[in-house]
């Protein structure tokens, strides 16, 4: 049988757990009224409550912060797609409804990229997990020849989804139509000739259903709803 921890090193590690989310919740908030290219270290750890120091022990960089908080975001964005029923219209309308609830955290993983900032290696797989959700909903698309640059492009992707490329082609297109449009929405492009954009969006959701595989989608018949 493994040993305990010693209860000191446990209630530590609980302590700095509940440091490092505090200063995700702080960042969170600063990220909605100063915007991610504002962020300020120095402002988070005041909001937090500590010494900018101490902030840099659980935190060592800006940059390191955005890819906390871009982390954070994908998994919030994907628990909520895998908790919606299995279709591709539930879960297109629950792409929605998240970026809806959490503008600024949609924004920062699919908006303008902050200058200077360059995303490591690690937000791929918490990046992946949104496209699985659509992934594991779709029937086979129809079959289409992708030219070769772009199938060696998707390859690193398919390894990471295991999935053909085609599918992930096919799939990628229309997602990118949906989150373009949710950004369009976001960012106000649609006030006083979309507003709401719900039977809009829905209208689009049915066409990318139609595109990727004729009645694959049970729910498709009533987007809006």
């Amino acid at each position: 049988m493994p040993t305990p921890a010693p209860r000191h090193e446990t209630s530590r590690t609980q302590a700095k757990a509940a440091t490092r989310q505090r200063i995700l919740d702080v960042a969170r908030a600063h990220l909605a009224t100063e915007g991610a290219a504002q962020l300020s270290m120095r402002r988070i750890a005041h909001d937090v409550g500590v010494v900018p120091s101490a902030l840099y022990k659980h935190v060592p960089t800006r940059d390191a912060l955005l890819t906390e908080l871009i982390k954070d975001a994908y998994r919030g964005l994907a628990d909520h797609l895998d908790a919606a029923p299995a279709t591709w219209t539930r879960r297109a309308l629950a792409l929605r409804e998240w970026a809806v609830g959490h503008p600024h955290e949609f924004q920062l993983i699919y908006g303008t990229p902050v200058i200077g900032y360059s995303a490591p290696a690690d937000t791929i797989q918490p990046a992946a997990r949104v496209l699985d959700g659509f992934l594991a909903v779709i029937d086979d698309p129809p079959d289409a020849e992708l030219p070769e640059a772009l199938a060696r492009q998707l390859c690193p992707l398919a390894e990471t989804t295991h999935q053909p490329v085609g599918r992930i082609a096919a799939v990628l297109a229309r997602l990118s139509q949906l989150v373009g449009m949710i950004m369009l929405e976001l960012g106000g492009h649609f006030v006083g000739t979309l507003t709401p954009a719900d039977h809009f969006y829905g209208w689009v959701v049915s066409d990318t259903v139609s595109q990727l595989s004729s009645g694959s989608d049970p729910s498709a018949a009533s987007p809006g709803t």
